[in-house]
């Protein structure tokens, strides 16, 4: 009895053999972060078609573990030594719970956040192999290693990256399909990402950049190789030809589309685009698993039998190993808690924007031609609410003025609002941005209105754009010196009410030739005979 009493005092297990002592903390834990991360990633597989695949990682996740466990030897689940494990500081394992009020304020605050993204993700992951490895030591962390770094795949790749990324692509794709069809005969003029054929022009987005099929087939090359248990250099090479089948499959694609708008027109292109984009995409996944299988061993990965139940098995494990993780779960829940109690109290003051301020004109004498929106753009946009419209005026050296209008109600889609900004996406359409970002202030409807001016070139064509965003009616301080940040506003690490208000965006593009820029005072004038503005009442701010 001296014993045990020794044992116990020292740390070490007192069970009896084959029973556990569940760490509930950890277990709570890792339930939340799991739920956390998989919730906040839910939003992109939502609205994002690059990560639309992101559904199925988190299944795949569970097979892998499943698979892989369930073919270990019962010896595998015996228990490490009953020596006393090395016991950390409770209270010191709390403290990165502490930083949990600025990161969740912070992923309020600017919903697209990919650093966010990634620590909270990267925390998961972190959590989810200490556990393992207080619970099974190396071995177990080695089996459950792949299928839980796995899941970091459907994770939206920062700003900093996927911008050039993606605007390379674009680029790339619209050159060298340029480049087949001078070669073939077929007469193409490009302007960035822009190819202008006989019957129509093809403009590459980013949902047609490639960055889907490069992500989704990287996705479905790890996950065949896992499937098929391949060697390690084997994976390596099976994702190396999945990259070369992605990129490979997009060129494909565009160039097919831009057959069919010579041959047959604006209507037959857009007719076949949802088509040709399935059989590219379906064709990639069908061509990597076929590779998989050339690269498959000859002996098949084994798969789970009979034997203990789940239960069992994790009741064999070291339990006691696990650190005291209460003080670190009691901190978490408190800074959770009070980060979103503010943003309740916020939520009760603040009277959001509900309906836009500006309205478009479009009355015969107007001379104003309402025009549709890309729907792969309108999508991405997730806009209440929007017009895209062209006004015809010998004020412009071309003879018009674009412009779009849009605006978003409170909701996960007006987080992502201020993202859509001239300086990062003209870039995508080979546009690039010449000088800094001036300051105008331009009245409509006797109500002065703060307005940004950008200039862009591409080619010989130059171009001045006008562009207001406003919250609640009031204009968005926003930082333009980095073109690839997701973050435009300058963060402040409290809770604020600015997510849940209404954001309202205009935009006036004039594009010209030559030396000379046209005046400002172009957008000055056309402006009042494009929209009207009502002035807002009193809102909360």
């Amino acid at each position: 009895m001296a014993v045990a009493v020794a044992e116990t005092s020292a740390g070490a297990p007192s069970q009896a053999p084959g029973r556990a002592r569940w760490n509930w903390p950890l277990i709570v834990l890792l339930g939340g972060l799991w739920a956390w991360a998989v919730a906040i990633n839910a939003f992109f597989w939502e609205t994002d078609p690059n990560y639309s695949y992101g559904w199925v990682v988190p299944f795949l996740l569970v097979f892998y573990l499943w698979k892989r466990l369930g073919t270990q030897p019962e010896a595998f689940w015996t228990p490490p030594s009953t020596a006393a494990p090395r016991r950390l500081s409770p209270w010191l394992l709390a403290v990165p719970a502490l930083a949990l009020f600025p990161i969740e304020v912070y992923r309020v605050e600017y919903h697209q956040s990919g650093i966010v993204l990634w620590v909270i993700n990267l925390a998961t992951v972190a959590l989810t192999l200490a556990s393992a490895w207080w619970l099974g030591g190396r071995r177990l962390l080695f089996q459950v290693a792949f299928p839980v770094l796995f899941f970091l795949t459907s994770v939206p790749w920062p700003a900093k990256i996927a911008v050039p990324v993606q605007q390379g692509l674009m680029t790339n794709v619209a050159q060298i399909v340029s480049e087949i069809l001078l070669w073939m005969g077929r007469p193409v003029q490009l302007d960035g990402a822009v190819l202008h054929l006989t019957k129509g022009t093809v403009g590459i987005v980013e949902a047609c950049s490639g960055i889907r099929s490069l992500q989704s087939g990287l996705m479905v090359s790890l996950a065949v190789g896992e499937l098929l248990m391949l060697t390690r250099l084997r994976r390596v090479g099976l994702v190396g030809l999945g990259v070369f089948l992605a990129l490979l499959s997009n060129l494909v694609r565009t160039f097919t589309l831009c057959w069919i708008m010579d041959n047959q027109g604006d209507e037959a292109m857009h007719h076949w685009h949802d088509r040709v984009g399935n059989i590219a995409m379906y064709s990639l996944y069908a061509l990597i698993y076929v590779g998989g299988k050339l690269l498959e061993p000859k002996q098949p990965a084994p798969w789970p039998e009979g034997g203990d139940s789940w239960k069992a098995r994790m009741a064999r494990l070291n339990w006691p190993a696990v650190p005291d993780l209460r003080p670190l779960l009691g901190v978490g829940l408190v800074m959770f808690t009070v980060v979103h109690g503010w943003y309740l109290v916020l939520k009760l003051q603040v009277k959001p924007q509900t309906t836009p301020y500006f309205a478009a004109k479009f009355e015969a004498e107007s001379g104003n031609e309402k025009q549709k929106f890309d729907e792969q753009v309108w999508g991405r946009l997730g806009a209440n609410e929007g017009e895209q419209m062209r006004h015809k005026t010998a004020l412009s050296p071309a003879g018009y003025v674009d412009a779009y209008h849009l605006f978003w109600r409170p909701s996960p889609m007006s987080k992502t609002a201020l993202h859509h900004r001239p300086d990062v996406c003209m870039p995508g359409s080979g546009w690039k941005q010449v000088g800094d970002v001036e300051t105008v202030e331009i009245p409509l409807d006797g109500r002065p209105l703060r307005w940004m001016l950008f200039r862009f070139e591409r080619g010989d064509l130059k171009a001045m754009q006008l562009w207001g965003v406003w919250r609640n009616g009031q204009p968005v301080e926003m930082d333009y010196s980095d073109k690839l940040t997701a973050l435009p506003e300058k963060y402040r690490p409290v809770p604020s009410p600015r997510h849940l208000m209404g954001v309202e965006l205009v935009s006036l593009f004039m594009p010209y030739r030559g030396d000379v820029a046209p005046p400002v005072t172009v957008f000055r004038t056309v402006l009042p005979g494009m929209f009207d503005y009502h002035s807002p009442p009193a809102v909360g701010q």
